[in-house]
């Protein structure tokens, strides 16, 4: 039976993040299977993630229990905080925008003093989320020849050949790509736990096919010869 709350959750999701990206979606290597990657993302999830946003539809499993994520943590917040957008719970956001936007996202933010939060985003633009990598990343900027309007009328560039590279943060490029994998990587596992179980599966359901088909045939083989 569909949980209406998740197919709520779904649809508020599509309607608030269906800004279009200004920029190129960048690819990236999400593994839900692979576990250590996934608790290090649980991490970064924790340090930059939980104090706003939530995952109230997780199934609380194994790795919930590893990262110590527990459901009684997660923030809430009242319909007519934050302007009256809330942050939104990001248990369903990889099944619902993807991994490449996620991971584009977050490396898509830029200095904007016109924004109350003084950055705006490359892939949701106008965003009232402010932006919790500064301190990691360090603070870009779109370069003079662009603006955020002017961005609107370009073929969908890449994110960093339209920003210049200001204060560098605690982070070099190399990490904070890393950090955002793993980030992402613990998004898509959170938004579908039972890959692991389906994977574990998968060699099964092969060989059992297999043992199906190999069985068919010696059957029709037989009859064949009478």
């Amino acid at each position: 039976m569909i949980d209406l709350r998740v197919l709520a959750l779904s649809l508020l999701m599509t309607l608030s993040l269906s800004a279009e990206s200004l920029v190129q979606l960048e690819a990236v290597s999400v593994q839900p299977l692979n576990t250590p990657k996934v608790l290090r993302g649980a991490e970064h999830f924790k340090q930059s993630c939980m104090s706003c946003h939530s995952l109230k539809y997780w199934r609380y499993d194994d790795v919930a229990k590893q990262a110590q994520i527990r459901l009684e943590d997660m923030p809430t917040w009242p319909l007519d905080s934050w302007g009256g957008h809330p942050p939104p719970d990001l248990s369903l956001i990889a099944l619902e925008m993807g991994p490449k936007w996620i991971y584009t996202y977050l490396h898509a933010y830029v200095s904007d003093s016109s924004r109350p939060t003084g950055f705006n985003n490359l892939v949701y633009p106008n965003t009232n989320m402010p932006n919790p990598f500064v301190d990691m990343q360090g603070i870009n900027r779109l370069k003079p020849e662009y603006d955020i309007h002017t961005l609107h009328l370009l073929d969908k560039p890449h994110w960093y050949q339209v920003v210049d590279f200001g204060r560098a943060g605690s982070m070099t490029a190399q990490q904070f790509d890393l950090y955002a994998e793993d980030l992402v990587t613990f998004l898509t596992y959170v938004s579908d736990p039972s890959i692991a179980q389906r994977a574990a599966l998968g060699p099964w359901v092969v060989g059992y096919l297999l043992l199906a088909f190999a069985c068919s045939l010696w059957v029709f083989m037989r009859m064949q010869k009478k």
